[in-house]
């Protein structure tokens, strides 16, 4: 059966389109299947698989970057299992060497068969100009803890050659013609597609998706779930900027990190303030001249690849458009709206307090819905049944009550070692040591694998 590819890049609408499948699927009655089409596991089992295969992990502690194996042959296995056109979507993809890329092809193709055709793969790749794509992914990085003045970050990224160990991943993902080439490697010019997006025609993703996935037009709306997603002011940057200095400053946890502040601060302030809320970041002059020459190599390659049959959909010279920058260095502001700063901090008390970035009573009035995120907690009303429960959640259920049950024997099982040990007959320690290891219980770990670890 065919596999469509979506392999990103990231911000160029990946999200949206994972989105308006998930919103198609729970509001058509026989989900996507109704339409021959399927799509595996969540958007976030499918990143999960995507750093597994390419052996990534998130965060900025070694500890905290777990490499897992297991999520990509739990995702091939999803995926041979579905029906009609099976669609696989993760912006991670963009970054897969030309080895890795031909191993996924490969796994693919063969699911139905040891003779599987290659051209059963076909992959596609979304683009926004170099000029619009690095103020969106500066930002991106300060979600995940980055530091770095934007002006000083554009001035590592466009070095001849960049310093590439400050976001090591911005060049894997955003070298258009090395991504192009390195597929192109793996599956042949032919079974790509380049979209090119416009801003001036903000119905083009979805059009295309459509079409792509042999749905009717019109079929994909857009609809985010509530999510915005949208580009975050120059006072929150440098808001969330200066935090991330000061956290890093004094080692805080990646996963903690993730939790509170990604998953809780940030996003709340994305969700809840308006997007014309302040000045937005604006790349100076020199960046814009700097990307717009890189990315006349990027169109060269494009059309080399559309000569050997790979479809171009858009116009591929707006990718070597220039616009107005900054005519020089704009400091960074030094004042953040009282409204902003309210909602950052109740990110923050709502996550800690709830798991969720928004308070219960904002949940059951539709405001900042959270479901499918890392970590997002499902009210009591929507689940009332065990055939509401997908497996992984009976799994989760089932492992956090194993783990309770463990940590509640040892408990009871060490206090009465220790009254025993008052009386002289042996050392609590002693004890207390043989007992440690039941909390360790492979069952009771399997509910420590959370989403959060890969924020």
């Amino acid at each position: 059966m065919p596999t469509l590819l979506h392999i990103g890049a990231p911000k160029t609408g990946t999200t949206a389109v994972q989105a308006s499948l998930e919103d198609l699927k729970h509001r058509t009655e026989g989900g996507l299947e109704a339409y021959g089409l399927s799509m595996p596991g969540t958007p976030l089992e499918q990143a999960r698989a995507a750093l597994g295969v390419l052996g990534q992990g998130v965060g900025w502690q070694a500890a905290d970057r777990p490499k897992s194996d297991k999520h990509w042959p739990r995702l091939l296995a999803q995926v041979q299992a579905a029906q009609g056109l099976r669609f696989v979507s993760s912006e991670y993809l963009c970054e897969a060497s030309e080895p890795i890329a031909g191993k996924i092809v490969e796994d693919l193709a063969t699911l139905d068969g040891p003779e599987g055709p290659r051209d059963d793969v076909h992959v596609v790749l979304t683009l926004r100009p170099l000029t619009r794509i690095m103020p969106s992914a500066w930002q991106q990085y300060l979600k995940s803890g980055h530091q770095l003045p934007y002006e000083q970050w554009c001035r590592a990224m466009l070095a001849s050659p960049p310093k590439k160990g400050v976001t090591p991943s911005f060049w894997r993902r955003h070298d258009q013609a090395a991504v192009l080439r390195r597929w192109a490697a793996a599956v042949g010019p032919a079974n790509i597609t380049t979209v090119v997006l416009d801003p001036a025609d903000r119905g083009l993703l979805m059009r295309t998706f459509d079409d792509l996935l042999n749905l009717p037009a019109g079929t994909l709306t857009g609809v985010a779930g509530g999510r915005q997603n949208r580009s975050m002011s120059a006072a929150e940057s440098e808001l969330f900027r200066r935090l991330n200095v000061q956290l890093r400053d004094r080692d805080f946890p990646w996963k903690e990190y993730a939790n509170l502040i990604r998953y809780g601060s940030i996003l709340r302030t994305v969700e809840l303030m308006p997007s014309e809320g302040g000045a937005a970041v604006h790349t100076p002059d020199w960046a814009v001249e700097r990307a717009v020459e890189l990315a006349g190599s990027y169109r060269e390659t494009i059309d080399e690849l559309a000569a050997a049959g790979m479809t171009v959909i858009g116009k591929p010279d707006l990718l070597t458009e220039a616009y107005a920058g900054a005519p020089h260095d704009l400091p960074a502001p030094d004042v953040v709206p009282v409204d902003t700063a309210v909602e950052a901090i109740l990110g923050v008390v709502s996550r800690a307090g709830t798991g969720n970035a928004f308070f219960p009573d904002e949940v059951e009035r539709g405001i900042g819905e959270q479901e499918g995120l890392p970590g997002s907690a499902r009210t009591p009303k929507e689940i009332t049944r065990i055939e509401d429960l997908s497996a992984r959640e009976i799994s989760e259920v089932l492992a956090g009550r194993v783990r309770k049950g463990v940590r509640r024997r040892y408990r009871s099982q060490r206090r009465r070692l220790v009254r025993i040990a008052r009386r002289g007959h042996l050392t609590p320690q002693q004890k207390v040591d043989a007992l440690e290891p039941l909390d360790d219980d492979p069952r009771a770990a399997a509910a420590s694998d959370s989403p959060d670890q890969f924020g």
